[in-house]
């Protein structure tokens, strides 16, 4: 009897403590380790230059009914989708917040079915997403600036936009520039159909 009820005790503390260490140790081990490294000083840079911190966030994909044929509005699914958007809205304010970023960029799959949900739902995967990834901290809003690229979780690939037409159609080798303290960051959305076009075009090409 008295070895049954050490068992349970030692299986109980385990398990306090790894629930502790997912819930919080983790983050702070993050937290503690983790740094902005420095940019090395040559005769082209001197201390009083700028340089840039840059979060680069990418596939949050959050949860919906058609991450795992879940039915809509169910128990399970409501359980999985509060738990996992816990998980990623604390991860985000322990271990990327805490190293105030200059600016943060989202490399796209937001969501995981968006092409596939209704109006309404996207919208609710919308307002989820804006209280996971919410700047507000300790009751203040932090004045940092985020950008999002769709990714095809969240406007489907090529292909899909002929038969679904009110889905953004891009089709084209788009470009466009973000600037930070006068630094220049080129971006290049690709929703392409005819990839010989684009092994054409890629050769001339040049990302720095």
């Amino acid at each position: 009897m008295h070895s049954f009820t050490r068992l349970t005790v030692f299986l109980c503390g385990l398990w306090v403590v790894t629930l502790l260490y997912g819930e919080m140790v983790a983050y702070w081990a993050a937290f503690w380790t983790c740094s902005w490294p420095q940019p090395r000083l040559s005769s082209s840079f001197s201390k009083t230059d700028h340089y840039v911190k840059v979060a680069v966030l990418a596939d949050p994909q959050l949860m919906d009914r058609t991450s795992h044929g879940l039915p809509p509005k169910s128990l399970l699914l409501e359980a999985a989708q509060f738990y996992t958007d816990l998980y990623m809205r604390r991860s985000f304010h322990s271990s990327i917040l805490p190293f105030k970023p200059d600016l943060i960029v989202f490399l796209g799959d937001q969501f995981d079915g968006g092409p596939f949900l209704s109006d309404e739902e996207w919208q609710e995967s919308l307002n989820r997403f804006k209280h996971i990834f919410s700047l507000n901290e300790k009751g203040r809003d932090l004045a940092i600036p985020i950008y999002y690229l769709p990714g095809n979780h969240d406007i489907g690939y090529a292909g899909f936009h002929s038969r679904y037409p009110k889905v953004a159609t891009l089709l084209t080798l788009v470009w466009f520039y973000l600037s930070m303290d006068g630094l220049p960051f080129p971006v290049l959305y690709l929703v392409y159909s005819n990839f010989k076009e684009l092994n054409r075009k890629g050769s001339a090409l040049r990302v720095v």
